[in-house]
């Protein structure tokens, strides 16, 4: 159950958890579990990246990319790159 599962994730990132606060990126940005919401995916991904969560930098970085803020999805990507991040 996705909802269940966002639930689990909400409990752990008030916890401190990077990785819950990136599913719960991940789930607005594809509308899992809950209503789809890019704005709230941003929200989840910044807090996570700015702790140093690689995945969420790169995925600001695509979300930037898709509205057309190109020098911030650059940005986004650069970071997650010298962060180790791969693709």
């Amino acid at each position: 159950d996705k909802r269940k599962g966002v639930e689990m994730w909400t409990e752990a990132a008030e916890l401190g958890s990077l990785d819950a606060l990136f599913s719960l990126g991940l789930a607005h940005a594809r509308g899992e579990g809950v209503g789809q919401d890019k704005a709230k995916a941003a929200e989840f991904y910044t807090k996570a990246a700015t702790q140093g969560h690689v995945e969420s930098r790169n995925n600001l970085g695509s979300l930037e990319g898709k509205e057309g803020n190109y020098d911030r999805a650059v940005r986004h990507y650069l970071i997650s790159a010298k962060m180790g991040h791969k693709d």
